[in-house]
């Protein structure tokens, strides 16, 4: 069937008139999908932490580090805690609301920002350095799904994580001495005390007697792991958050743990006496006899001519 002239043109009218409501429609789309923007606004702190999960409970799931002043794409606010956002190389996650900005100009410069939370290192006092957070010298972070507690006195850095296999209570330690003279690393030294309900002392284990036992007890698994006592969190300065629940690294220190993966025989992980010249560092096990009641405890590291107490609980676990 062939078309006359008239009705060639009479339907090329009506495609015409069809384009600019398809465009309109087409923006008015595009209108509603694009997410409102924003950006990271961190007074007092270099960067924001993004978590995968909106009460960004310990231990941390970190996404990614923000810097300040980052564009960020707002997907969702419900006037909670946190607001989830995503970045512009297309990661997703969450962060507190209070570190977002709708305008850029208002994004305080680094160099208006306050003295950190953690110096580089920490004041013995009476030959003692406490770990706590915040506090000068501290760090607090999450290496191979383990709870980190670390503390820099002197040049010497000591890092140490606790967890509960369910038979034994097991410490992952590293010592690294950046110092100018050699340090001593005693394991038999070292001692955990619980120290709520109870107040005891927790004996060490002997490694040689446990790997006769690994198989049975699986003394390398773990159950629960312990976070910072309450008694050693503090709050950020102009935050209502404690760092219980939101923990920021203004100055981390290295993660001595992170290479150390805890696979072979009991004997050939146990921490060992080590004699440590400057720049050399060593990392090990430590296994103490468990109390299934125990909440919080104390560990206690001798080395060089300061003692690290380090507090740790299991007030969370079910």
């Amino acid at each position: 069937m062939r078309l006359s002239t008239k009705n060639i043109f009479f339907v090329s009218a009506l495609l015409l008139a069809a384009f600019p409501l398809g465009a309109s429609e087409s923006a008015a789309n595009s209108a509603v999908a694009a997410a409102p923007r924003a950006y990271v606004n961190c007074p007092g702190i270099p960067n924001v932490p993004m978590t995968a999960d909106a009460e960004q409970a310990l231990p941390l799931r970190q996404v990614a580090i923000l810097a300040c002043g980052e564009p960020v794409s707002v997907l969702a606010d419900n006037e909670g805690y946190t607001a989830h956002i995503r970045t512009a190389d297309g990661k997703e996650g969450y962060v507190a609301r209070m570190y977002l900005t709708n305008a850029a100009s208002s994004i305080q410069p680094r160099t208006d920002a306050p003295t950190p939370l953690q110096p580089t290192t920490a004041t013995p006092q009476n030959g003692v350095v406490r770990w706590e957070s915040g506090a000068p010298g501290c760090d607090q972070f999450v290496s191979q799904g383990r709870n980190v507690e670390s503390v820099t006195a002197n040049g010497v850095t000591v890092q140490v994580s606790l967890q509960d296999t369910g038979w034994k209570l097991r410490a992952t330690v590293a010592v690294s001495n950046q110092s100018e003279s050699k340090v001593y690393v005693l394991p038999a030294l070292i001692t955990l005390d619980e120290l709520k309900p109870g107040l005891r002392n927790l004996r060490e284990e002997s490694p040689a007697k446990l790997a006769h036992k690994e198989v049975n007890h699986q003394v390398l698994r773990t159950e629960f792991n312990a976070q910072p006592s309450p008694s050693a969190a503090v709050y950020h300065s102009g935050s209502s958050a404690t760092l219980s629940s939101v923990a920021y690294r203004t100055a981390p220190s290295p993660d001595y743990l992170g290479n150390y993966t805890e696979e072979g025989s009991v004997q050939a992980l146990a921490l060992k006496t080590a004699n440590l010249a400057p720049g050399q560092k060593t990392a090990g096990l430590l296994w103490f006899v468990r109390d299934p009641g125990a909440r919080e405890l104390s560990m206690r590291l001798s080395v060089g001519d300061i003692v690290f107490d380090f507090p740790f609980s299991f007030e969370q676990k079910k």
